[in-house]
């Protein structure tokens, strides 16, 4: 294999001339007026091509479109299509589309590179077969689907019975290109002997230069290249995961969530990452039979902001100052601490006594002079004295902004002028400022916990606090810590500083003002912000600056920036009759239920598009006939802030969405969308989401605040049109470096409920969620779709009724589900779990499949909880009770308010690894921490 061996030394090596790999290309050929639907094998390896005719069918889901020069025909390369279900066909398995589109159809996208470039769970596949794009070698054995842990979550066997110097039972897979930055390799992994050697994760570059080499031997985990012995491997299924680096040739190692490996080197110096190999190589003790499933290979995606400072101070060691600080003053200490986990830890100052200040100063790599941002998590534990936030400072010492505690308030201090941005503040409640400071205006703006100050109006254009010393030329420092005269502890996490990428709009910039718009926040400016849009040439502008305009809907284009300048607003008029149907609009837009029907900002099949300016867009959405909840189709006639459809490429970033009339941001079926800097303030009664990912593929939101009345981040998946014939399905995304600030009525972090497709690839991280009235993490799937392969890592959840609730089952007037495979609940910390309702009894995580009256069990599997910690406040006094099974219903995560633990309810599932996860609550009374029901192979530890 170009030089790699896919079997240690001792175990013999396999030559790449011993394997006949093969892809295989479903090829529609549209010329001549029918469809005409083939099946292409290519030897990769002899580069021989044969075509046969499979019949007719319908894509699988995933991927990315892309036109292919001088070619009429449409080419889907599959990756597994075996339908077992023709009323599934659309929420099946995933491939990757590569589809010529029409004029003005939706484009390739080439967005943040979220989407996998392997992903297989093989449970469409059928048995005994080896799925398209696996390579094998099967002289020592056999290889095939096989239904383990059943016929509905199936993967892939390999069983070795030749013992002979020269026969293996290999398998690989290789990615259309290499990979490089940084790449996750993933797989469930399952061996059934403690003899001899297996590879279970062999990754290498896409020529075949070994990596990392990852398998077990004589029952333990090792590292092949220096031929490292780690930790014991049971026979049981194992999550391995290795994350890889290609800048400085490193990679760790994941069993189970727990780290064996922390940057060790790559076994061979390699330039990317492209090929995975799984199985046994030859010799006589390589016996036995192992299981492979859920694989993956991805690229994580890049940062969006060129970091002056990223302090997540997860690999600084405990008690240690971080790199880049210097700690000044004394009386107390600085240091990071395992707060809110071991491997999600933040700085800490202490000051115990009242003399001197105790700061921690963190330089940026060089003073910033245009517009920078500057973001943190903070949290004080009293809410008596003052502590000293957040400070900034230029390179010559002087104070552009300074944020503090003050007893039980959040406050910027000026001039011996006290502005509160936060009241109520609670001792060890984590809260997310982010400062957008404009030196040459020597002027900033705050938010908090997703709302913006100085406070927005409808009546005037947004305002700025000026800087605290006008003579700070600069931002060069971040200074966190206690004064001179107090004491206490402050903590900072997730410390970022960046230059705002948007200072300026791009290319021929069209002022909305030469067509008339007036911005005095009053006049109705609609047909002249659309006129503007309407005359922007590609690659331009439409800039709106220096006031209020008021609109209706506003349809944006492609290959075209919506500037919103800080000193701007576009503000939602009350006028119904100014949003019009976007039906009428655009009559092929993604159906989505049916409910939204109005928005303020509206594209459809506008690709390159970027939303961006610093400026506010306010949906005005206290409009009295806009409150509260209404019947369908009532509620339809609000405009939703932002919707976005059916295309390629879009960006938002750096705005402030206030107080949408529906839902605040929702992109549909776009492809390569990326949403950074943003925040969104909608927390009004009646149903007001936050962002709503619908059917999406490469997507990536860093850096959002959400405060909302209904779900915060929320990933749906509708069936495309009213006559439900399919759904793309929300596959490849990442949330990151994100807060969920308040969810009056429901979630932080939703898959659903519209779950007619397929959730695949899904990673959230390094995310703050509090506040959810119902729940902090949801994953429902109750429409007759799939959950493949979703991340949580580093999320910290409090002040709610659930930490995580997981359900699948069959609501009302849906198909089957199929199944929920490959969850991942990874240094998860909750705190101050309670359901306040009388004689409710609190339960930290509830996963529940569903058996139904006529015996049909829908069930979870290869679920993972490593180090979930649950805290929960309040408990309850009523006796425990059986809980019913799913019935139809909405699927709400406070159900069940008297189930049988008060840490974790497990039921109808398979494969559940329990690790180094525990909950606490003062008085348990006769419930224990865990109970499960029909739970099989189940481990902890």
């Amino acid at each position: 294999m170009s030089g790699q061996e896919v079997q240690d030394r001792d175990a013999g090596s396999v030559d790449e001339r011993s394997f006949r790999l093969t892809q295989r290309r479903a090829v529609v050929d549209r010329s001549g007026g029918g469809d005409r639907v083939g099946q292409q094998a290519v030897d990769l390896a002899g580069g021989e091509r044969n075509e046969a005719v499979i019949g007719s069918g319908t894509p699988c889901l995933g991927g990315r479109a892309a036109r292919r020069a001088g070619s009429s025909k449409l080419f889907i390369l599959v990756t597994c299509c075996a339908m077992r279900s023709t009323t599934l066909l659309m929420a099946a398995c995933l491939a990757t589309i590569v589809v010529v589109a029409p004029e003005g159809a939706q484009a390739a996208s080439t967005g943040p590179g979220a989407t996998s470039s392997v992903m297989e769970h093989f449970n469409d596949a059928e048995f005994g077969t080896v799925p398209a794009g696996w390579g094998t070698d099967t002289s020592g054995g056999t290889v095939g689907v096989a239904a383990l842990p059943d016929a509905v979550d199936r993967s892939l066997r390999l069983t070795k019975t030749a013992t002979d110097a020269a026969s293996s039972t290999i398998v690989e897979r290789r990615t259309a290109a290499g990979l490089t930055g940084v790449v996750e390799a993933e797989a469930r992994v399952r061996v059934d002997s403690a003899v001899g050697a297996f590879n279970v994760l062999y990754v290498a570059s896409r020529t075949g230069v070994p990596v990392a080499s990852i398998g077990i031997r004589a029952g333990r985990y090792y590292n092949a290249g220096p031929d490292q012995t780690l930790a014991a491997a049971s026979h049981g299924w194992h999550v391995v995961r290795v994350e890889l680096r290609t800048d400085d040739q490193t990679f760790d190692l994941y069993v189970d969530g727990a780290k064996l490996l922390d940057a060790a080197p790559f076994r061979t110096p390699a330039a990317d990452v492209g090929r995975l190999t799984f199985g046994l190589g030859p010799g006589a003790t390589n016996l036995g039979t192992m299981w492979v499933d859920n694989v993956s290979l991805r690229r994580v995606p890049e940062d969006t902001a060129a970091y002056q400072a990223k302090d997540l101070f997860d690999d600084v060691p405990v008690g240690a100052v971080a790199p880049g600080y210097v700690v000044a003053g004394g009386g107390g200490t600085v240091g990071a601490q395992p707060v809110p986990s071991d491997a999600d830890r933040s700085l800490r100052i202490t000051k115990t006594t009242s003399t001197r200040e105790l700061t921690a100063t963190r330089a940026l790599r060089t003073p910033q002079t245009g517009v920078v941002m500057v973001q943190a998590n903070l949290r004080t534990e009293s809410t008596t004295g003052v502590k000293m936030a957040l400070y900034i400072r230029s390179s010559t010492g002087r104070i552009s902004a300074s944020l503090q505690f003050s007893n039980s308030v959040l406050q910027y201090v000026s001039g011996g002028v006290s502005h509160v941005l936060l009241s109520g503040v609670q001792p060890g409640e984590w809260y997310t400022v982010r400062l957008v400071l404009d030196v040459p205006g020597r002027k900033f703006v705050a938010y908090a916990d997703g709302r913006r100050f100085p406070a927005v109006s409808t009546t005037a254009g947004p305002t700025h606090f000026p800087f605290r010393d006008p003579a700070a030329a600069d931002v060069a420092q971040l200074v966190l810590g206690v004064g001179a005269g107090q004491v206490g502890t402050v903590y900072a996490d997730k410390v970022l500083a960046y230059p705002v990428p948007d200072q300026a709009p791009t290319g021929p910039v069209v002022d909305v003002r030469s067509f008339g718009a007036t911005g005095n926040g009053t006049t109705d400016d609609t047909a002249a912000v659309q006129a503007a849009v309407n005359a922007t040439p590609t690659g331009g502008s439409v800039l709106l600056s220096g006031g209020v305009f008021r609109t209706g809907t506003i349809m944006l284009k492609s290959d075209m920036t919506f500037f919103v300048a800080p000193d701007a607003m576009l503000l939602g008029t009350w006028e119904d009759a100014a949003y019009p149907p976007v039906a009428r609009i655009a009559p092929s837009r993604p159906f989505v239920g049916g409910v939204l029907t109005k928005a303020l900002l509206f594209s459809h099949r506008a690709n390159n598009l970027t939303i961006e300016g610093g400026g506010v867009i306010h949906g005005n959405g206290t409009n009295p006939a806009w409150a509260g909840d209404q019947p369908v189709p009532a509620e339809n006639h609000r405009p939703a802030g932002m919707f976005l459809t059916s295309g390629s490429n879009v960006t938002i970033r750096d705005v402030y969405l206030k107080d949408a009339a529906f839902w605040g941001i929702v992109p549909a079926e776009i492809d390569g969308l990326t949403i950074t800097d943003v925040a969104v303030d909608s927390n009004i009664d009646g149903n007001r989401d936050g962002i709503d990912v619908v059917d999406g593929h490469d997507v990536l939101i860093e850096r959002v605040d959400v405060y909302s009345d209904d779900d915060s981040i929320c990933f749906k998946s509708h069936f495309s049109t009213s006559q439900r014939v399919s759904s793309r399905g929300v596959v490849g995304a990442v949330v990151r470096l994100s807060s969920v600030s308040a969810s009056g009525r429901a979630n932080g972090v939703k898959f659903g409920t519209a779950s007619d497709g397929a959730f695949a690839d899904i990673t959230v991280e390094d995310v703050l969620v509090k506040r959810p009235r119902n729940a902090g993490i949801v994953v429902t799937e109750v429409g007759g779709g799939t959950v493949t392969s979703a991340r949580f890592r580093r999320v910290t959840i409090d002040q709610t009724q659930r930490a995580i609730f997981v359900l699948i089952g069959r609501r009302t007037g849906s198909p089957d589900p199929r199944w929920i495979s490959g969850l991942r609940f990874e240094d998860i910390t909750a705190t101050r779990i309670a359901d306040a309702a009388p004689n409710h009894l609190a339960t930290g995580a509830v996963l529940s499949g569903t058996t139904e009256s006529t015996g049909a069990t829908y069930g979870m599997y290869d679920i993972l909880l490593s180090n979930v910690k649950v805290n929960v406040t309040v408990g309850g006094s009523v006796a425990a009770q059986t809980p019913n099974e799913y019935h139809g219903d909405y699927p709400e995560s406070t159900r069940w308010p008297y189930l049988a633990a008060y840490g974790f309810f497990i039921r109808h599932a398979d494969g559940v690894i329990l690790r180094d996860s525990s909950a606490t609550l003062a008085s348990p009374g006769a419930r224990p921490m865990t109970a499960t029901v029909d739970v099989r192979t189940y481990a902890t530890g």
